[in-house]
């Protein structure tokens, strides 16, 4: 029997089926807990918002399994200001806040906070317990005690730091940062970071023994040849100073990760964890050190531009670097020649290439929209080119798979560099540009492919060829090279590899934690791993000397060279204390660690350095050698006599040098004005009278008062106290 029921009845069946089978709460957006209201009203009673701060603006952002408000209140007038918050829209918990307001650029000078660390620890610690007071038994505070603060920064910001730690195990990525102005002690910055999901138990988990072992099995460190960044500005001169060195890195897919349930090295495939050129026309001729053009005008050139010009004429035209392309690429027809630019390599100046761009001629064409080439100018050779391929092709399936990807660009290296593929090594732990969703038996719409250079056995990173293969037209669209002429150190006298992970995992313990998966749809979930994590404080890297076990920054310069903050142990009650101190937390005088030595004489490099460092120069001053210091200091004005570096100082020098950096050199060498109130006036060096009264004016040197002394060699202890006056008296 058919039912011939009304339209309208059939329509509320339809709704009732679809309410059944998909509930309300999936077929509208979770409605938010916390109104707008609320979430201002919250933001108001825990912070303090500039009353100038009169425009406000607010937004909803839901996404992936969390939503927030986002509050921002702005100064209309000049010179600006802003304070702006994050509000859980479920829980009302504020996830951030920080705030900016335009600063006078201060004289430089000493600058010291006027609120102490203490007071600004007690501000943190006292936002945390309004906050969170359910989270504080999982919040472990973070040594402070490596935390720089620079002298001439009167608006520094203290930096205090709170890891989630639960049931005896922490998780680096998850915790809170308070920033406390230094100035006028209020809060400048917080940040919650808390994930929500749950965090699986310990029971289970393999030793640290086991752990350990399976760090060493998976050979989480490489022997590499290193080349430091071309110091700036990249000149022939400072190419010369970059050295390679042998060094092991810790170059594994998990990052060094070990699963704490299975034992072996965390690799997700698709994831990632949360861990903490001129012409010259033909009228013109070249000879000896002139050039003659129409008009008879001799105009002199110097040795450089010779040199210059006749490298220059070595070079291959235009024509002949765009056939040396041709030889190895088919350009497409629809491409037309835009632009051709002869410039030294980014990196080796001595090294020029031809920079070749084509275009389509329409908008319209459905083939490649540009290709790009480079070609060595003085060789010819092909050093690179990069193909376009249409939009479409990257939605498409792959007609290759990695291995049949991997034949071609093989093929392709063997016939453009024969001699040189047999010095690679396929990069076997290089990821993929980006995580790649595809469906079950599909092949990418393209395959990346790096080989290192290797020398003596061993890799080296910065030199190997990289290829692109379109899996669809199959064709090679993406071709590098990069290859130095370089002197290589012989791989002898280094750390064996077991010696190498037990000096790598003294520092970088292998410590139980939790980190997060992270995957393209956002954060997923939480896994108990072993990961190699260094204490608060201690300088440490992936990279570290192969034959002195030193950790080393990106440079290639040891880590235990960068400015650090420093409370040393030896200065209890010396005159000198306070001053000692002020300098220590600044990154001063650190030559002996934690020790100050103030009753040691100065020497002048350590007196320059510390005198360059509190000028500003703090992240160079470590690094820089003793005859680095010296050229830096007579570049200053400061050294202009010849003192030799490890030397002491006597009072009558330190009192130049402090003048000096004081910019009152010139008036210090004023004749027949100055009085000084010492009784050995006349022991002085001549033309250093002008010196001497101006740093007893100013208060920089102390003496006996009744002699100056002027050959006293001065002390650790005197020179810190000299040194802070100078500074104070650039402020005042």
């Amino acid at each position: 029997m058919r039912l011939n029921w009304p339209p309208y009845l059939l329509y509320i069946l339809i709704a009732l089926l679809l309410l059944a089978l998909f509930p309300a709460c999936a077929l509208t957006e979770v409605k938010p807990a916390v109104s707008l209201e609320q979430a201002i009203r919250t933001v108001k009673v825990n912070f303090t918002i500039p009353k100038e701060y009169t425009r406000f603006t607010s937004s909803y952002t839901s996404e992936q399994d969390r939503q927030f408000r986002s509050l921002n209140w702005n100064a209309p007038e000049e010179p600006g200001g802003s304070f702006n918050a994050q509000v859980d829209a479920q829980t009302g918990e504020i996830l951030n806040m920080n705030t900016w307001k335009p600063e006078k650029r201060p004289e430089p000078g000493l600058r010291i906070p006027a609120v102490s660390e203490a007071k600004a620890r007690q501000v943190a610690d006292e936002l945390l317990r309004r906050l969170l007071p359910k989270r504080l038994p999982n919040l472990q505070p973070i040594s402070t005690e490596d935390q720089l603060i620079p002298l001439y920064d009167g608006s520094f910001t203290y930096t205090f730091r709170w890891q989630r730690k639960v049931n005896g195990v922490l998780f680096p990525g998850n915790g809170v940062t308070v920033g406390v102005r230094g100035d006028d002690g209020q809060v400048a910055s917080y940040n919650l970071d808390w994930t929500k999901d749950s965090l699986p138990a310990a029971a289970g988990a393999i030793s640290p023994a086991k752990a350990r072992q399976a760090f060493e099995r998976a050979g989480m460190l490489e022997l590499q040849y290193f080349l430091s960044p071309s110091p700036r500005p990249v000149t022939a001169e400072n190419e010369q100073k970059r050295r390679v060195q042998l060094v092991y890195r810790l170059y594994h897919l998990s990052g060094g990760v070990i699963d704490a349930f299975s034992g072996e090295p965390l690799v997700l495939p698709g994831k990632w964890l949360r861990q903490n050129g001129a012409d010259y026309g033909k009228d013109q001729k070249v000879g000896g050190n002139k050039m003659t053009i129409p008009g008879n005008t001799v105009v002199p050139l110097s040795p450089e531009e010779i040199k210059e010009i006749e490298k220059t004429a070595k070079l291959i035209t235009k024509e002949e670097a765009v056939a040396s392309v041709k030889k190895w690429v088919a350009v497409p027809k629809s491409l037309t020649l835009e632009q051709a630019n002869l410039a030294s390599h980014w990196q080796s100046p001595d090294v020029r290439l031809w920079h070749l761009n084509w275009r389509a001629d329409k908008n319209g064409t459905s083939g490649p929209r540009y290709m790009s080439a480079q070609v060595n100018a003085l060789t010819g050779e092909l050093t690179g080119f990069d193909l376009s391929f249409p939009s479409a092709g990257a939605e498409k399936p792959g007609k290759l798979d990695r291995a049949a990807a991997q034949k071609m660009a093989v093929e392709f290296l063997q016939k453009i560099q024969p001699q040189r593929f047999r010095e690679v090594k396929l990069d076997e732990l290089y990821p993929p540009d980006e995580p790649r969703i595809l469906k079950k038996g599909q092949n990418p719409p393209d395959q990346f492919f790096k080989y290192r250079r290797v020398v003596n056995g061993v890799p080296f990173p910065d030199d190997g060829m990289t290829v692109r293969v379109d899996t669809v037209a199959k064709r090679i669209i993406y071709y590098n090279l990069e290859w130095s002429n370089l002197a290589f150190p012989a791989p002898e006298g280094i750390l064996g590899t077991k010696v190498a992970t037990d000096a790598f995992l003294k520092i970088r313990l292998l410590t139980l934690s939790y980190v997060q998966v992270y995957g393209p749809s956002g954060p997923g979930e939480v896994r108990l791993v072993y990961q190699p994590l260094a204490a608060p404080g201690i300088p440490a890297s992936d990279l570290f000397d192969a034959r002195t076990g030193e950790f080393l920054d990106g440079e290639g310069k040891p880590l235990s060279l960068r400015p650090q903050a420093y409370r040393f142990n030896d200065i209890a009650g010396n005159f000198a204390e306070k001053e000692i101190s002020l300098l220590g937390r600044a990154g001063l005088f650190g030559e002996y660690g934690d020790a100050f030595r103030p009753g040691e004489k100065v020497t002048v490099v350590s007196l320059l350095r510390a005198m360059l460092m509190a000028k500003g120069n703090l992240w160079d001053g470590g690094k820089l050698t003793d005859q680095e210091i010296l050229k830096r200091a007579r570049e200053q004005g400061w050294l202009k006599e010849d003192l030799p570096p490890g030397g002491t100082v006597n009072r009558e020098n330190l009192v130049k040098l402090l003048v000096r950096m004081l910019n009152l050199d010139r008036a210090a060498r004023v004749q027949g004005i100055y009085r000084v109130p010492y009784a050995d006036a006349a022991s002085l060096s001549p033309g250093s009278l002008g010196y001497v009264a101006l740093a007893w004016g100013l208060g920089i040197v102390k003496t006996d008062e009744a002699n100056f002394v002027p050959g006293h060699e001065v002390t650790r202890a005197e020179a810190a106290v000299a040194l802070v006056q100078t500074l104070k008296a650039v402020q005042e």
